[in-house]
């Protein structure tokens, strides 16, 4: 029997979307998704960009962006957001209510366009422990019910609910990799790997040379200042232990793209 698995939408033509896309921008925004292919509707409501519009980052989730969305923001406004930077409708241009603005620039390839990946073990362990040992993910209540139908207690050990987080997310994607969550799927997915040019992808790994690194490609050596860098947010805090021979085995088929793409072989 398969587990009720939770899936994302990427279909923006509910009642209440056409009702308020007229009014407020984060409706019209999803409205205006429709009019792009399945696989960019997801990726471009992640996109972030600077006021003066030299800097486009796309969120690629697990993978640093929360803190590299709030170092975007400091970079117009020289302090961070105090909330949840995801959802800052001022001092910066989410897609996710800018995207008129936004579009023109992409299209136009008039900004610096980059996106930091992880290595695939790290990230599908901090997507395990941001929802389910942490329990900080917002989005925990909607995957809980396939978690449990798969064996998910907190009694067990870390390595069998890992295990079963494995099964939730193949659970997931045999259905529709498109509409699992962000936060699970395969990241050449989330970044549009094969439809977006980029250009500069760092890596989490080495994200105190590669972010710099961006910054100064895309015409602003010097920043983020060492003191700016130091700053981290929604970080996971379990260690992770070493995976199983058989689960790191799994993790290389599930995220077998991944780790060609962005070479992590």
């Amino acid at each position: 029997m398969n587990p009720p698995v939770y899936l994302n939408s990427l279909e923006f033509t509910d009642l209440k979307t056409r009702v308020l896309a007229p009014f407020l921008p984060r409706y019209k925004v999803l409205k205006a998704m429709n009019d792009l292919p399945v696989a960019l509707r997801g990726p471009m409501r992640d996109l972030v960009m600077t006021l003066d519009e030299k800097f486009l980052f796309l969120r690629n989730a697990k993978c640093g962006c929360t803190s590299i969305a709030q170092l975007m923001f400091y970079y117009s406004n020289e302090a961070f957001y105090p909330r949840s930077i995801h959802r800052a409708a001022k001092g910066i241009y989410l897609s996710r209510y800018h995207w008129p603005r936004i579009k023109p620039v992409l299209d136009g390839e008039k900004a610096f366009l980059f996106t930091f990946v992880r290595e695939p073990e790290a990230r599908a362990w901090s997507a395990f422990t941001n929802f389910f040992v942490d329990q900080k993910n917002i989005a925990r209540h909607n995957h809980m019910p396939g978690m449990r139908a798969l064996g998910y207690d907190e009694s067990n050990g870390l390595s069998r609910n890992f295990d079963i987080y494995l099964d939730y997310l193949q659970a997931c994607l045999d259905i529709d990799p498109m509409r699992t969550s962000t936060h699970f799927r395969p990241q050449v997915l989330n970044i549009a790997f094969d439809q977006l040019k980029f250009d500069f992808i760092g890596k989490l790994e080495h994200i105190e040379v590669d972010l710099p690194k961006a910054f100064e490609m895309g015409g602003k050596p010097g920043f983020p200042p060492a003191e700016v860098m130091e700053q981290r947010f929604n970080k996971s805090a379990p260690t992770r232990p070493d995976l199983t021979p058989a689960q790191r085995a799994r993790v290389r088929q599930i995220f077998a793209a991944d780790f060609e793409a962005f070479g992590y072989d």
